[in-house]
């Protein structure tokens, strides 16, 4: 529909309408942006500077996040090395450390060197178990006694026994 077909009255009504639009400060923006899309070309500065600010603020707050992400990034890599200097341990074992943290889910270095030592001095095998024998705790005892007479070397075992005991004539806990 053009406006040639349009009566007069048609018309000032319509004209009233866009100016009604165009002058309340609630619709001012959809209605100059509706006209901006009907007409790209048209130069309208009030949204013209409205858009060309909101994209530089946005392009700056974009860069201002992206610093703030480095710099928390820096802080967090400076932060892993003063705990891996103050461990005092070779780069190996700080490998073994953090992967060890990793494994249990710790968080802190200092614990979970204090159990990668610990964990380490429990592998250590002793003497006896390293060369694979292992001696009986019968090889202490005389068991001809036992044979002879069990009851007899039974007695004589217990009173060793409590003769051992009381070489110590100092009272339990001093």
């Amino acid at each position: 529909m053009s406006l040639e077909d349009m009566s007069l009255e048609q018309r000032d009504e319509l004209a009233m309408l866009a100016k009604q639009l165009a002058d309340n400060p609630s619709t001012r923006k959809e209605f100059l942006r509706m006209t901006k899309q009907v007409k790209p070309e048209l130069s309208i500065p009030e949204l013209d500077i409205e858009d060309y600010t909101n994209r530089k603020v946005t392009a700056a707050e974009e860069r201002v996040m992206g610093l703030e992400a480095k710099l928390r990034e820096r802080d967090a890599r400076e932060e892993l090395e003063k705990r891996r200097a103050k461990l005092n341990r070779s780069t190996q074992e700080v490998e073994q450390i953090e992967k060890l943290m990793l494994d249990k889910g710790m968080t802190n270095h200092e614990t979970a060197a204090e159990y990668f030592d610990w964990m380490r001095q429990a592998a250590e095998p002793t003497p006896n178990s390293a060369m694979g024998y292992t001696p009986s705790a019968l090889n202490k005892f005389d068991l001809s006694k036992y044979w002879k007479n069990p009851q007899m070397g039974a007695r004589e075992e217990a009173a060793q026994a409590l003769k051992d005991l009381r070489k110590n004539t100092r009272p339990i806990g001093i």
